[in-house]
């Protein structure tokens, strides 16, 4: 199970942890793990990564963010969360959600 962890400080984003996998489908051939990753790093590579510190390993993404949220980045962050919501609407099996 693909765990998400959220925190939010002042309605913003602060710190989002992306851990483990769906094991919906053979290893490497996981449609949910494909599209939570897509997800995942597309938003990532939107970001102003000044603003935050980022730890990225297999099966582990972690967001903290080190300054103040700009409001590109908190559209981009909720964006995220709303597509990793639906994701988990789908697939509430493989995807747990925790704010």
């Amino acid at each position: 199970m693909i765990k998400i962890k959220i925190q939010y400080n002042n309605n913003v984003v602060e710190y989002l942890k992306v851990e483990g996998h769906a094991n919906s489908g053979e290893y490497g051939k996981d449609l949910v793990c494909a599209g939570v990753s897509s997800i995942v790093i597309g938003a990532l590579n939107n970001l102003d990564t000044d603003h935050f510190k980022i730890q990225l390993k297999e099966g582990l993404v972690e967001l903290k963010a080190i300054s103040e949220v700009t409001p590109h980045d908190a559209v981009v962050l909720e964006t995220l969360i709303v597509q990793l919501q639906t994701m988990h609407e789908t697939y509430p099996q493989n995807l747990k959600i925790i704010k």
